[in-house]
């Protein structure tokens, strides 16, 4: 089995793994994460935050609630578009929480704004189907966030429940390792 097969087979058992969580836990441990979030230095120091938007169904790390209260607190909050066509991810400044609607994939994305230069993001905050000790992550398969992690210089942190930390994940030279990956136990780090 080459490395693609054992990275999609084991994405489909992270993902199972994930949805399965009752709705309290998933709810309990996302609040968790998120506070742990709010203490490190990075997100502190941070002038604009490039966040995700959970996909709550799918069982994301819950951000909702964490953007409505930057946003509410004047903080400078980036969001992605997804560009189907081209793989890539477009990064808008978002104002308020009613500019979100739900793309194809029910991703909810602002259908216009201000675009923000990724040199000008401080913080990204990453979602993560499963990831590793070594803070390598493996996302939804697409590609999409692989594109821009390589070209950002600031610290990454991606948010996951801790069953979804395996020891090691399968890795190929354009997965890009994560600085931090928050769980509701534990902060794994990068050297």
């Amino acid at each position: 089995m080459d490395k693609n097969q054992k990275k999609e087979e084991l994405r489909q058992q992270l993902l199972k793994k994930r949805e399965s969580i009752p709705e309290p836990e998933f709810y309990g441990a996302s609040a968790d994460i998120i506070e742990s979030l709010k203490e490190q230095r990075e997100y502190q120091n941070a002038g604009t935050i490039h966040c995700y938007v959970s996909m709550n169904e799918r069982r994301e790390v819950e951000t909702r609630v964490l953007i409505k209260e930057m946003i509410a607190r004047g903080r400078d909050v980036v969001v992605p578009i997804t560009n189907f066509g081209s793989g890539t991810l477009t990064h808008i400044r978002l104002k308020s929480y009613s500019d979100l609607e739900k793309n194809k994939w029910g991703v909810m994305e602002p259908t216009e704004g201000e675009q923000v230069s990724i040199k000008d993001i401080d913080l990204v905050i990453v979602p993560m189907v499963g990831g590793d000790l070594e803070c390598n992550r493996i996302g939804y398969g697409e590609g999409f966030y692989d594109r821009f992690l390589k070209d950002v210089h600031c610290p990454k942190v991606g948010l996951l429940f801790d069953d979804n930390i395996i020891e090691q994940l399968p890795t190929e030279n354009f997965d890009i390792p994560l600085n931090k990956i928050i769980t509701e136990k534990r902060i794994l780090t990068t050297g």
